[in-house]
């Protein structure tokens, strides 16, 4: 089997633990071999728990399922092993194209949440995740924060927002490179329960480069990124991607 360039869907296969074991050995060891790889790995189980979390709700319909067969089942947990462990070392949470239509589905979904328990609940928890470099993607992060925050408060509810970036997102956070220094000041001086979440894995990148990192004031620093937005989901944010 040539494992050179596997495709998204076979590696959902091996998430999912639908490859056996004379094709998820020779993938895992690719694995260890390849941070890359390792950061799809990463980035596709992301994809998942984002779908999970946005159909919590949806009762599935009742349907008999065939017996998994046994030699199925130790790919699985390898898989989710080695997803676990990326979070403990801090992968790195990378953008998903525009053809993820599941992480399209997943950031719809998170949307309409946000959006929607702005204005309709006691308290509101929102994870907003920016990747992408320049100063329109900061832009379009700061007024869709911004745009939660005035819902809320128009409605007499209040929220707590996140700010969470990453890869190229993290020039929005940081002293020299962010186009938006004096409004995030500003925000951060009106909304209180506005907080500002750096990915260590992309700073530490930055250093290893020869670059420094100075983030604004009142940022603080994650493990990584997609370690902090699988926290947060788990407690019950709503995530939105930017």
């Amino acid at each position: 089997m040539n494992i050179d360039d596997p495709s998204d869907e076979r590696l959902n296969a091996w998430i999912d633990g639908e490859l056996g074991p004379d094709e998820a050995e020779p993938l895992l060891a690719r694995m260890r071999a390849d941070p890359r790889l390792r950061e799809r790995v990463a980035e596709l189980g992301l994809v998942k728990h984002l779908v999970r979390h946005a159909y919590a709700d949806t009762t599935p319909p009742d349907r008999a399922r065939p017996p998994v067969a046994p030699q199925r089942l130790w790919p699985a947990a390898a898989g989710m092993a080695l997803l676990v462990a990326g979070v403990a070392v801090g992968w790195l949470l990378r953008p998903v194209g525009d053809d993820g239509a599941a992480i399209v589905t997943a950031a719809a979904a998170g949307d309409r949440a946000a959006d929607a328990v702005a204005t309709q609940t006691a308290v509101t928890h929102v994870v907003l995740h920016v990747s992408a470099s320049g100063a329109a993607a900061g832009l379009a992060a700061l007024d869709r924060a911004e745009g939660i925050f005035e819902a809320a408060r128009a409605a007499g509810r209040p929220v707590a927002l996140e700010i969470v970036a990453n890869g190229g997102g993290i020039d929005l956070l940081r002293r020299d490179a962010s186009a938006h220094a004096a409004r995030i000041d500003a925000m951060r001086r009106a909304y209180p329960e506005l907080s500002l979440v750096a990915c260590g894995q992309t700073v530490q990148r930055l250093h290893e480069s020869g670059v420094e990192v100075r983030l604004l004031p009142g940022t603080v620093t994650a493990t990584s990124a997609l370690d902090q937005i699988v926290r947060r989901m788990q407690q019950g944010w709503s995530y939105v991607r930017v």
